[in-house]
């Protein structure tokens, strides 16, 4: 099962918008994807038209389970072939020395723990991480076979992405990781002089490091968010 982890430290750069809409596409092209939400804020369900106060089981209980969970109580039917792990604001207590993640003597490996029962069920996972790095970034990284970072195209975008990148290259050093990883310029103004300077300036610096399409600033994906659909199925 190819995991392709989502992350970024900078906040609003379209992280969750990128999860939802990535899973989504994988899905219409009959690909069978889990999207898992790693970030407390939980957007994902918001986004998926998912009622938080009926989610039963969600990815922290995943992590600290030392047994596998019931899948029909942890996982959600967000569409045909899109399914969704859940977060809740709970999970941001995790990383604390009590939260009960940092005792465990895998504690920046139980991600790829909870995966591996799913490996045969799905073609593909999406992990939507939160702007920190800490133990659930730890996590999401080793369990990657691709990490993606989404960079928006403006002023502070270079210096953002330079710094991302150096973080991912430390972490994988430190866990022992090597899955490869590619920027995907995000929110992108194609009228703006400034965007498009530095969007050549992206692609000299990182190369083929940088994903070809530039996903543009669009009306249409705040809206597929608010009905709870991928803008694939919004608007196609």
């Amino acid at each position: 099962m190819r995991t392709v982890v989502i992350v970024n430290q900078k906040g609003g750069c379209g992280k969750t918008t990128t999860a939802i809409n990535l899973a989504g596409v994988f899905a219409s092209r009959g690909k069978r994807a889990l999207l898992v939400d790693l970030d407390p804020q939980s957007h994902c369900a918001a986004g998926l038209a998912i009622p938080e106060q009926r989610i039963d089981q969600d990815i922290a209980d995943a992590l600290v389970s030392d047994t596998p969970l019931d899948k029909t109580r942890l996982v959600w039917s967000a569409g045909r072939n899109l399914d969704l792990i859940p977060s809740r604001t709970r999970l941001a207590g995790l990383e604390a020395a009590r939260g009960g993640l940092a005792t465990k003597p895998d504690k920046e490996r139980r991600l790829a723990r909870v995966l591996q029962p799913f490996a045969a069920d799905y073609d593909v996972a999406l992990i939507d991480c939160s702007p920190s790095i800490g133990l659930l970034t730890y996590n999401a990284i080793t369990a990657a076979t691709d990490i993606l970072v989404p960079v928006e195209t403006g002023f502070f975008s270079l210096q953002g992405a330079m710094k991302q990148a150096k973080t991912i290259e430390s972490l994988e050093r430190r866990l022992g990781a090597s899955a490869p990883f590619w920027l995907l310029p995000t929110l992108h103004e194609t009228d703006s002089v400034l965007a498009e300077d530095l969007l050549q300036e992206l692609r000299r610096r990182f190369g083929d490091q940088v994903i070809p399409t530039a996903i543009r600033r669009d009306i249409k994906l705040k809206e597929a968010v608010s009905f709870g659909q991928p803008v694939i199925e919004y608007e196609p």
